[in-house]
């Protein structure tokens, strides 16, 4: 099942970021004025991580790092 991340100021404006684990897609989108969509794009993990410049590296560093408490 997807589960969606929304971020932005609420019902008038914000971004979704919707991560589907079984086809390895993100999907990012985005609303304005309570209604109006913006246009959205899929990416395979890959092409995300690629097109940011995210390497594999980077990633295991980053779940390596121990959360503050």
């Amino acid at each position: 099942m997807p589960k969606t991340l929304f971020i932005g100021g609420g019902y008038s404006s914000g971004v979704d970021i919707t991560w589907t684990k079984t086809t390895q897609n993100i999907y990012i989108g985005g609303w304005y004025d309570g209604c109006v969509g913006i246009e959205g794009k899929s990416f395979s993990l890959k092409e995300f991580f690629d097109e940011l410049g995210i390497t594999e590296k980077a990633c295991r560093k980053a779940f390596a790092t121990k959360k503050e408490e």
